[in-house]
């Protein structure tokens, strides 16, 4: 179905092209069929009503007599099919009218956001890539208050680079001194210039004499609004509260593992007949993160980014999301017909040398230096990620999860802490999000031996469970890991090296390597 507005639209680009412009009465035909068809009266359009209406024709015209309308209605069917003919052209449609043979009623139908206008993106591009976000907001000169002018400003000059630091996105930038009369003006300048997928648009506006800023986020192929958001301009200095928006705008709306721009956008394209090769990666990884979290999806982003790896040497993307891959194998304990250990290393070395300064690039090789044993190098990469970009929570939150995987308790916990602290989260630690997300719960016997009743009792029961949670609560991480140590043992009583002892022996953790991980996580989770 085709909006009446996409219509209009598209009927005022055919009319304003060169195709048409020199061709009055070819232009006005078109006009009347189309005006007619939009008001409801498409089915009793005749020859004489177009000939004296469009044509100017005199009102004793005799349709029988002159061949006139059908002529001029062969010659707009032909300049129709020459108009959309043009790749250059084809990419730029909302819609698409025709003139079916035998009537004068047009036909509407949607242009196929997958067909030949993604040629030229997907073939071009050999890196990796994800979405194009085309940034615009209010002309600065339009704002007369002066704080909120210097606002705009230093949206204008910073939020390319915040959002440029997470490598899921690629960035377009508004002219200046261009001004868009309205939104699908933006909209479609957006994707015919820049080939953005999503136009990020922001300004300043007073509600009952207090300042705001709004943020829209609109996806330019569907035009369907992905986000929007206002924020209230208080006292605040102006830089810490451009920190709490781009906190939200990393977060809410570009991160990889909770971000609703990247959850479209993946969607999106997993509707269509085809997808980009170059889009495959991201679009595989955010799909098992956001939407199907299970072996099918894993598999999926396994083999995308193997194949994209093998083919481009120099896929940054590609390397980075591989090697986050690896952590997600030696998670899930995946069968793999090579060594993990090897692959794990290679991909995070990779990922390191294509992406320097990435966050994530970062977070994942300090994970594989710590299975490796290389602890001291860890504590300085996990430093490294955290400064490269302080605002992604998702990063650290990776980390910490990761840190469980390799049973560092008292690291994970640490980064927890001080991500609790950062966001300002007054419930966090809240053992339904933390302890499940620790391995040993997710993935070890705990989880199977709680599910019968028996086997919770034998664990417990309600009592021990509140006291995790006391101990969470209270960040008694020493205390909360001497628990479940204890429950541990009681399930498992011939591993023979306690999680306490485990955690907290710095030089012992310290000297642990990946394959001593494989071996004590097969025996304490199968």
């Amino acid at each position: 179905m085709v909006s009446k507005e996409s219509i209009q639209q598209e009927l005022e680009r055919i009319l304003a092209s060169e195709l048409f412009g020199g061709k009055k009465q070819a232009g006005k035909f078109l006009q009347y069929i189309v005006n007619e068809t939009l008001e409801g009266r498409g089915e009793r359009i005749t020859q004489y009503g177009i000939a004296i209406e469009a044509l100017g024709k005199p009102m004793d015209y005799c349709p029988t007599e002159s061949p006139a309308v059908r002529v001029e209605a062969g010659r707009v069917r032909k300049l129709l099919e020459e108009y959309y003919a043009s790749d250059c052209d084809s990419s730029q449609h909302a819609c698409q009218i025709s003139l079916p043979v035998g009537g004068y009623t047009p036909a509407f139908k949607p242009v196929d956001s997958a067909r030949a206008q993604w040629r030229r993106l997907g073939g071009k591009r050999v890196q990796s890539s994800g979405p194009k976000v085309y940034i615009a907001c209010q002309s600065p000169a339009s704002i007369r208050d002066d704080r909120l002018r210097n606002i705009i400003y230093k949206i204008r000059s910073s939020m390319p680079v915040m959002l440029g630091k997470l490598g899921t996105v690629q960035i377009a930038l508004a002219d200046p001194g261009f001004a868009f009369s309205y939104a699908d003006h933006a909209l479609e300048y957006a994707w015919r210039q820049h080939q953005a997928e999503f136009l990020l648009y922001s300004e300043a506006a007073w509600q009952s004499e207090s300042p705001k800023l709004r943020y829209v986020l609109i996806h330019t192929l569907s035009r369907e609004v992905v986000w929007s958001t206002e924020f209230m301009i208080t006292n605040t200095e102006g830089d810490q509260l451009l920190d709490e928006m781009y906190a939200r705008l990393v977060n809410e709306v570009f991160s990889l593992y909770q971000g609703v721009a990247l959850s479209f956008w993946s969607r999106y394209w997993y509707r269509q007949a085809s997808m980009p090769e170059a889009y495959q990666v991201l679009a595989a990884h955010v799909r098992f993160l956001q939407d199907e979290a299970n072996d099918l999806s894993f598999n999926a982003l396994w083999q995308v980014c193997q194949k994209r790896t093998r083919q481009y040497h120099d896929d940054a993307l590609a390397h980075l999301h591989y090697a986050v891959a690896c952590l997600y194998a030696y998670m899930l304990k995946a069968d793999l017909s090579e060594s993990l250990e090897e692959l794990w290393q290679r991909q995070a070395l990779a990922a390191l040398e294509l992406n320097p300064g990435n966050a994530l690039a970062h977070a994942i090789f300090a994970l594989n230096c710590y299975a490796r044993g290389e602890s001291e190098l860890a504590r300085v990469e996990i430093e490294i990620a955290r400064k490269s970009n302080p605002l992604d929570i998702g990063c650290e939150r990776l980390m910490a999860t990761g840190l469980c995987a390799l049973r560092a308790w008292d690291k994970s916990f640490r980064l927890l802490n001080d991500l609790a602290a950062s966001i300002q989260e007054p419930s966090y630690p809240d053992p339904l999000r933390t302890v499940p997300c620790l391995y040993y719960f997710r993935r070890g016997r705990y989880i199977v031996h709680a599910a019968t009743e028996a086997g919770f009792n034998d664990l417990g029961s309600w009592e021990q469970f509140g006291e995790l949670v006391n101990h969470c609560r209270a960040g008694e991480c020493k205390a909360c890991v001497y628990s479940i140590n204890q429950v541990v043992d009681r399930l498992q009583p011939a591993i023979g090296v306690g999680l306490q002892e485990y955690v907290w022996e710095e030089k012992r953790t310290s000297s642990v390597n990946l394959n001593n991980l494989n071996t004590l996580n097969s025996e304490s989770i199968q």
